[in-house]
């Protein structure tokens, strides 16, 4: 109807009169005038009611609507605004049987002269099929998406021309697409495949849809997007009259439950055959009366019989004469209880020979507890009898070794910590002892560390391997060893603490007397260094007084320079013996500081250039890069450097060479020392660096030495931590010693340690000198040497002769000797030189030099330390240096 409100000579609204058009529409039409009384009904409408004409006329239009509808009606009227005088509403009107049918009403108003609504004309088509149509397709949709839901499957659709593809929501829900998705490109679901089966995935589908077919594939969701996900896709392509892919469309679902299953499933048969197969057992079945039904192979290969031979009762001619009547009876006996049952005898194999088998049979039951049949093994258990005979002659063994060594198992239960004890692994001798009275049985000083030990274990750390404690109140003293382990239950949880004990008390004895043995031979080594710089002091001194007497002939220089060389030989060995045993009982503390290489290099050149020229070997010294730095006592690396060299000058024939080189790369300053000498046998090569270590020696040793040069060096290296290495290609063909240092990587510059001694100082001065020393000779020699410095001494061979003499002479300086009878040197210095007091200068002359006695006798009071024998040079420039 038009929106036009101008009557017309057709339009209702002018009077009753009979539409034309009306009159023949099948579709329900009426006027209502302003108050919703029907002016006008059609025939179709007065045949749909069941009601005349001139009834119909009169009555309001909400009689025939539904009342539940009338609402939706009187919206649609009111909402006809402005020039919309036009709307549709959806209602159900009652037809003449009574019964209320859908119709889609049409309405349309027209306006009065003030511009109200004056009447409505309402056209009904009858939509009630259609609706119910719809509400039944509206149904199945649930249906079919509470389906999918609760089969976890979606639909889909695939346009081949635009690789666009429709999904459902469950669909889009599977592939974890967003809410709302319902469209998506195809490449977007095939990059939702895990990487590993992406490629498969895209090679079937291209196949299956080359075979205008329907197809199923099964493929797995990348693992970013939903954790195994097996997701199974069937579809049906459709292709055009030319033979071209238009779409695809299918359905997809989750199978991850189904795949779970199936592997497992899988599983479970290849474990029950790989049980089977690892066992080497023999599969059967038996009928419920207990015919036996051999299955294949596994019978063939041990029997070598046709296995209808067996079947049946058959199988009994196999078993051993003897254990013949004990299986039947023991097979019949299970088959009257109708319950598993385990039966042991000797079976015939195909070579003639009896083995030990064990059959096993359980009855298999329907759900109603009906025998069905009997399912059995027969294994061959010959090779566990004979381990289990050989372990338990073994477990005796075991036992009569532990006995023997007095050897116990303690076991401590985590559960309710009660610790079980067996003495010499019987377990018929078991003690049982709560851990805390056990603990009370440990020696109160260990008794902390070994419950430390025990809870530190159980709590699942890893103490050391074994552990020490000794038994309370034992005479004499007992010791115990032990070493433990824990052990987890299944679920990885402490379950208890195992040990093995052992009494160690005669080892402990033992190792004390040889503790006391190495105390004593370092301290021996101690005093025989100590003794021997007593004598070597006067030698020395002597030695040089004669270099400073009137000029000797050239003999008289000969003998002279050799006192030196031995003297000074002996020196060496002394000094190394002493650092050998510091070194072992850990007294040496480095002093550490940046060292320019090259000038420790060349300073160790240097003090054994003599030696080297004295033989006329050749030294040749190259040390490329003067801004190599490594970190160390400055003292220690020269005496490292020093006797390398002594080594290599002393096994180095006259007229030889020996090369000192130096490199580095970023982590390590390398040092190499070669020579071209009499070289190392290889079978001394691996024990170059043992104490005491020495090739094969002449009968006149001209070569000397104690062996313990290398060994102290590569004690020195290694607290360094550094590195050294000796090559030689065999006897007389030279040795080169290599040593790797840490690289220290700055430029800071820090001077190199020097080797001389104190600065000379440009006057010299007269001193008054006092003398010190039990040792005459020693004294009387020294006191020889001051004076041919023009010094004034006096010399004392007792601390009290010291302090009377002391008094009267009034000293300069007071050389005093340590190790004094009665009084030693400390107390002696400490009365000489009141508190406070500057005079006399003290001087240690002593033959203990560690860093322990050189602090101590600074603290006594004394200026300066020499040991013996003394620097003759450096004293007598300390002499003469230093003021009064």
């Amino acid at each position: 109807m038009a929106e036009d409100s101008q009557p017309t000579n057709d339009d209702p609204a002018q009077g009753t009169e009979d539409p034309a058009p009306a009159r023949f529409l099948p579709a329900f039409v009426w006027r209502a005038s302003r108050d919703g009384r029907i002016v006008y009904a059609n025939p179709w409408a007065c045949l749909y009611l069941g009601v005349p004409y001139d009834k119909v006329l009169g009555q309001h239009w909400n009689v025939f609507v539904y009342p539940d509808d009338i609402g939706f009606v009187i919206d649609a009227v009111r909402q006809m605004t402005g020039r919309t005088l036009l709307r549709n509403v959806d209602v159900r009107l009652m037809r003449a049987d009574g019964v209320f049918r859908w119709h889609t009403l049409h309405l349309q108003a027209t306006r009065d002269e003030l511009g109200g609504i004056a009447d409505t004309v309402g056209v009904a088509i009858d939509i009630h099929e259609c609706k119910h149509a719809w509400e039944l397709y509206e149904a199945s949709e649930r249906r079919l998406q509470a389906a999918f839901q609760g089969a976890c499957m979606g639909a889909w659709e695939w346009d081949m021309k635009t690789r666009v593809v429709r999904m459902t929501a469950q669909l889009a829900k599977i592939y974890d697409f967003p809410e709302g998705t319902d469209a998506v490109m195809l490449a977007e679901l095939t990059e939702r495949v895990a990487p590993a089966y992406r490629e498969p995935y895209q090679r079937k589908l291209d196949a299956v849809l080359q075979h205008h077919a329907p197809f199923e594939l099964d493929f797995l969701l990348d693992e970013r997007i939903a954790p195994q996900r097996w997701l199974r896709m069937r579809g049906h392509p459709e292709y055009d009259h030319e033979g071209f892919l238009v779409r695809v469309y299918g359905v997809t679902f989750d199978i991850s439950d189904h795949r779970i299953h199936e592997e497992r499933l899988s599983l479970s048969e290849r474990r029950y055959r790989a049980l089977v197969e690892s066992t080497g057992a023999m599969v059967w079945s038996a009928t419920p009366d207990g015919s036996v039904r051999p299955a294949g192979g596994s019978w063939d290969d041990f029997a070598g019989v046709d296995p209808s031979c067996i079947a049946g009762w058959g199988w009994m001619e196999l078993v051993h004469p003897e254990d013949r009547e004990m299986a039947r009876e023991s097979w019949q006996n299970a088959l009257r209880q109708k319950t598993t049952q385990s039966l042991t005898f000797r079976l015939r194999r195909k070579d003639g020979v009896y083995r030990i088998v064990e059959a096993r049979a359980a009855p298999l039951c329907d759900q109603n507890g009906n025998l069905q049949e009997w399912f059995g093994t027969t294994t061959d258990v010959t090779a566990q009898y004979e381990a289990k005979a050989a372990i338990e002659a073994r477990s005796l063994r075991l036992r009569v070794a532990m006995q023997a060594a007095k050897l116990s198992i303690a076991t401590l239960d985590l559960s309710d910590w009660v610790l079980s004890i067996e003495d010499g692994g019987d377990r018929r001798k078991t003690e049982r002892v709560p851990y805390v009275a056990a603990l009370q049985r440990v020696h109160e000083e260990d008794r902390a560390a070994l419950d430390r030990y025990i809870r530190r274990l159980a709590n699942g750390e890893k103490p050391s391997a074994n552990f020490e404690f000794r038994l309370n109140n034992s005479q004499p003293e007992r010791w115990i060893e032990g070493s433990a382990l824990l052990q987890l239950s299944a679920a990885g949880k402490p379950m208890r603490v195992i040990s093995s004990v052992i009494d160690i008390t005669e080892r402990k004895r033992l190792e004390l007397i040889l503790r006391e043995s190495s105390r004593r031979k370092d301290e021996f080594l101690a005093m025989l260094a100590h003794e021997l710089r007593n004598p070597l002091a006067p030698l020395r001194t002597v030695i040089a007084l004669m270099q400073k007497d009137v000029p000797l002939g050239e003999r008289e220089q000969d003998l002279v320079g050799l006192m030196q060389r031995q003297v000074e030989h002996m020196t060496h060995i002394v000094d190394d013996l002493l650092e050998v045993s510091r070194i072992t009982q850990g007294r040496i503390a480095l002093k550490r500081e940046p060292i320019l290489v090259c000038t420790a290099v060349y300073h160790a050149v240097e003090a054994v250039a003599g030696m080297a020229q004295a033989r006329m070997q050749h030294m040749h010294v190259e040390v490329p890069d003067a801004t190599n730095w490594v970190f160390g006592d400055v003292t220690r690396v020269s005496q490292i450097l020093v006797n390398i060299l002594n080594n290599a000058i002393k096994y180095t024939p006259e007229g030889g060479s020996i090369s000192v080189t130096a490199h580095a790369d970023d982590a390590w300053v390398s040092i190499v020392i070669g020579d071209t000498g009499s070289g190392i046998s290889p079978d001394l090569l691996p024990k170059i660096f043992d104490l005491f270590s020495q090739g094969e020696r002449t009968l006149d040793r001209s070569e000397g030495g104690l062996g313990i040069g290398l060994s102290l060096v590569k004690k020195l290296v290694e607290m360094h931590d550094g590195r050294i290495s000796v090559q030689s290609p065999g006897p007389g063909r030279g040795t080169t010693v290599i040593v790797d240092l840490p690289r220290l990587h700055h430029q800071e510059r820090h001077s190199g340690a020097t080797l001389s001694a104190l600065d000379e100082q440009p006057e010299a001065a007269v001193r008054r000198i006092l003398i010190v020393d039990d040792n005459r000779d020693a004294a009387d020699s020294l006191a020889m040497l001051c004076e041919t410095e023009n010094h004034v001494t006096r010399v004392a061979y007792s601390p009290a002769e010291a302090l009377d003499v002391g008094q009267e002479f009034k000293p300069d300086v007071a050389l005093l000797d340590i190790g004094l009878p009665g009084m030693d040197g400390y107390e002696l210095a400490r009365r000489l030189r009141k508190k406070g007091e500057t005079t006399p200068l003290l001087i240690a002359i002593t033959g203990y030099g560690q860093a322990e006695d050189r602090m101590r006798a600074q603290a006594a009071g004394f200026d300066l330390h020499f040991v013996k024998p003394v620097n003759v040079e450096s004293l007598l420039k300390a002499l003469s240096s230093r003021a009064a």
